[in-house]
């Protein structure tokens, strides 16, 4: 939120700086994100008085003006035709900024120096609404004032504004009277309220106001302004909403927003010509209905969101936006302002849903208290009392639901110094309460506080322990140990033994973690060329997607694994190894009724120089080693996969995952240019199956001996079925490795040759030969019988 220094002003006497308050209101609480020096965009520009006009002798449409800046008389040629002898004027004087960074020098025009220039009001950026003559045609005329002035200070410029960023939980701060509290409590100044004295008159008002929809909108006040004066505010008011970014239009539009920041209430205002029937009704939307709001955005509203009406049609959605058919034109003559409590989830749904949003709606969404309405309503009439705006009626409307109790807090003092874990005297916290307008007494151990209708935050004794530690200053606390702390060692879970492990073993074999979105596009499916009865499918949709690219949650990690492929491959690197761990969401059924399971999967994804199938394989087998697992291998029926290079990993004869080249029809699909290969495996199941016991063995005191053996198998059958024959042979085989296939002229047409090493060792003698022919004839035996010949 955007506060002016000056504003601020009115209700505290600040004695501080700009920058110290700034600093200050970081100590309690309020990050000041940016302090802002208004004057900084205007400079060198002072009120200067033009003594005397002379033709230039080079150019009938230039005059030559003498121009007293107060300490000095300057030379300026204009080609402006409004200026007159004794005009006071804005001079940009040599070095002068003006908004938007343009510099003003010295120079010359049509042979004669000009030491400067007089500005419009559009080259100080002001309009007519800004400031009087702001909007003319030529140089800006102002009134009578000391020569020399900053014109910062004239048109109100002379400011900073604290960008303060506000919680959630602090809507009273929400505006400039709320930010002086809390600036009154930090230097224990007085408050001074805003003024909302203003004399009316008695007159049929012609309005009635019907609230059915209490529940949404528990408080709604009305009052009526006629004979309306349709003029440009005074300076002071449009200066301070330009401070805070909003554009001044009118006296009356100004006022609502003038209260809209220093109250922090939103109001709107009626022209009451255009409410048909001469009445208000407050009620929920009929289904279908249609309004055009302010900006010109037409939405269909449903019974679930409220609406000020008339008697015959909607006028505003509530708290939200006023209805085009409702604003202020130049032939207004009576105003209704309303000022209203509307229930914050209601405004929340009802802006999202419909996407518009304002100033208003960003207030109601955190919340407005019970006593603003009123505040507001009269200042609004103090307003258009001082400025001259209107005959205000003495009757005002209030539909209230009930009348606010206000909240005691009665809890045992010393829980606020067993809550801080400080001790703090108790004039201290009573000082503290006190200067929050909060009524505090300690009697009898028990601390009793009447919390005021604005500070609707405030409930338990934690809440009165956070105003407290604030102001004491967070600065100020000595760490110490709690009375019955102990030391306790931290240790990770298994899971997290294990996922740590899983990603010490895949950067240690040269992969690179990615981290990607859950959510995916609804298109998954067709991407990855997923068979139509495919379960991965079937997935969760978001209710409130930010595009159909990430309208989904993720079944599998190979769209996102292939997307980052693509993007590395389209930024021309030239390999890529990644990895990610992260979880997919299954769901239960359908239609999906609840929350879908969520199971820890590791996706793996190479392209590259030296990167084959039996990259990922060779990855698996480590994982394989490192947890103990039996991995055994299948042939995949992947959609996404090369059919001839791929497999179906298995755990303890468990499916979890699969490995392989991505199809080419896929690569197409990703526009990836270069072979991929991808795999995914269910950790849930691989750790879920991991023996976490270490066997230790001695080293082998005697040698091993190896044997290798070259054999003719059918292409369709897998190698890993000739190891589990071999290896089941004898218990004196230590390791059976593949070390070459082999197809070619030499092998008969629908078989390969495959060597395979052996190796045999005795863990108690050296094996003899008779013993290592025995385990030799014994395999080939056992190979004979599947039909595998040796070469």
């Amino acid at each position: 939120m955007k506060v002016s220094y000056n504003w601020l002003k009115d209700f505290v006497d600040i004695q501080v700086s700009p920058i110290q308050l700034s600093n200050d209101l970081v100590q309690i609480g309020f990050e000041v994100e940016e302090l802002i020096d208004l004057s900084k965009e205007i400079q060198g520009v002072v009120v200067g008085k033009i003594t005397d006009i002379q033709p230039h002798p080079n150019a009938d449409k230039l005059r030559i003006c003498q121009v007293d800046v107060g300490d000095k008389s300057v030379q300026i040629i204009t080609h402006a035709d409004n200026v007159f002898v004794g005009a006071y004027v804005p001079a940009a004087l040599d070095g002068a900024y003006l908004p938007g960074g343009k510099r003003i020098f010295d120079g010359e025009l049509r042979g004669l120096p000009s030491y400067g220039m007089m500005c419009a009001g559009e080259e100080l950026g002001l309009t007519e609404a800004d400031f009087p003559n702001g909007g003319v045609d030529g140089i800006m005329l102002l009134d009578e004032y000391p020569l020399g002035t900053d014109i910062n200070k004239i048109i109100g410029n002379d400011d900073f504004v604290l960008d303060i960023s506000i919680t959630a939980n602090r809507p009273d701060c929400q505006s400039i009277l709320g930010i002086a509290r809390e600036v009154a409590a930090l230097y224990h100044l007085p408050l001074t309220p805003p003024a909302l004295d203003y004399e009316s008159v008695d007159f049929d008002l012609n309005l009635t106001v019907e609230n059915t929809a209490m529940d949404l909108c528990p408080r709604y006040m009305a009052g009526v302004v006629k004979d309306i004066v349709l003029k440009p505010s005074p300076v002071k008011i449009a200066s301070r909403l330009r401070a805070v970014g909003l554009r001044p239009i009118n006296n009356i539009v100004d006022i609502t927003n003038y209260i809209l920041i220093e109250i922090g209430q939103p109001m709107h205002a009626f022209d009451k010509s255009l409410l048909e029937g001469d009445g208000i009704v407050v009620r929920r939307a009929v289904d279908g209905e249609v309004i055009t709001t302010l900006d010109g955005k037409e939405s269909a509203l449903d019974n679930s969101m409220l609406v000020i009406a008339d008697t015959v049609k909607p006028s505003a959605l509530a708290g939200i936006m006023g209805g085009a058919n409702s604003g202020i034109n130049d032939n207004v003559t009576t105003i209704v302002f309303e000022s209203a409590k509307f229930a914050r989830d209601s405004i929340r749904r009802t802006s999202r849903t419909l996407n518009v949003h304002s100033d208003s709606s960003a207030r109601y969404e955190k919340g407005i208290d019970y006593i603003s309405q009123e505040i507001a309503l009269k200042r609004a009439f103090n307003l258009i009392y001082t400025t001259n705006s209107g005959v205000i009626a003495s009757t005002i409307i209030d539909k209230i639901d009930r009348v606010p109790t206000p909240t005691i807090i009665d809890i045992d003092a010393s829980r606020i110094r067993d809550i801080l874990g400080i001790d703090v005297a108790d004039d201290f916290v009573i000082d503290t309460l006190q200067s929050l307008s909060i009524d505090a007494t300690i009697k009898d151990g028990r601390l009793i506080a009447n919390i005021p209708a604005w500070r609707e935050d405030l409930l338990t004794a934690n809440d009165i322990s956070e105003e407290i530690i604030r102001f004491y200053g967070y600065d100020h606390i000595q760490p110490t140990l709690l009375p019955k702390a102990e030391q306790t060692c931290g240790y990770a879970t298994l899971e997290q033994r294990d996922y740590s492990k899983l990603t010490s073993i895949l950067t240690g074999l040269g992969l690179n973690e990615i981290v990607a979105y859950s959510f995916v596009t609804s298109r998954l499916g067709d991407l990855l060329k997923l068979d139509e009865k495919d379960s991965r499918r079937i997935v969760a949709k978001l209710l409130n997607p930010l595009s159909d690219e990430w309208s989904t949650m993720r079944t599998t990690l190979a769209h996102s694994m292939l997307l980052t492929l693509a993007t590395n491959s389209k930024k021309g690197n030239k390999d890529a190894r990644l990895f990610e761990l992260a979880k997919v969401y299954l769901p239960k059924s359908m239609p999906i009724s609840e929350q879908p399971d969520e199971i820890g999967h590791l996706s793996i994804g190479v392209y590259g120089e030296n990167c084959d199938f039996y990259s990922l394989k060779g990855i698996i087998e480590t994982l394989k080693v490192a947890f103990g697992v039996n991995i055994t291998y299948q042939r995949s029926t992947e959609n996404f996969l090369h059919p001839g290079r791929s497999a179906s990993v298995y755990c303890n004869s468990e499916y979890i995952g699969y490995i392989g080249e991505v199809h080419p029809d896929v690569l197409e699909n990703y526009e990836i240019s270069t072979r991929a290969y991808i795999g995914e495996i269910d950790t849930d199941k691989l750790l879920a199956m991991a023996n976490h016991t270490f066997k230790y063995a001695p080293i082998p005191k005697y040698p091993a001996v190896e044997r290798d053996f070259a054999m003719t198998i059918r292409e369709d059958m897998p190698v890993g079925k000739v190891i589990d024959i071999m290896s089941s042979q004898s218990d004196l085989i230590e390791d059976i490795q593949l070390f070459d296939i082999y197809r070619g002229d030499q092998v008969e047409k629908g078989y390969k040759s495959v060597a395979i090493k052996l190796i045999l060792r005795s863990l108690d003698h050296t094996l003899k030969d008779k013993e290592i022919q025995a385990v030799s004839d014994s395999i080939i035996s056992a190979l004979s019988k599947e039909g595998i010949n040796l070469r």
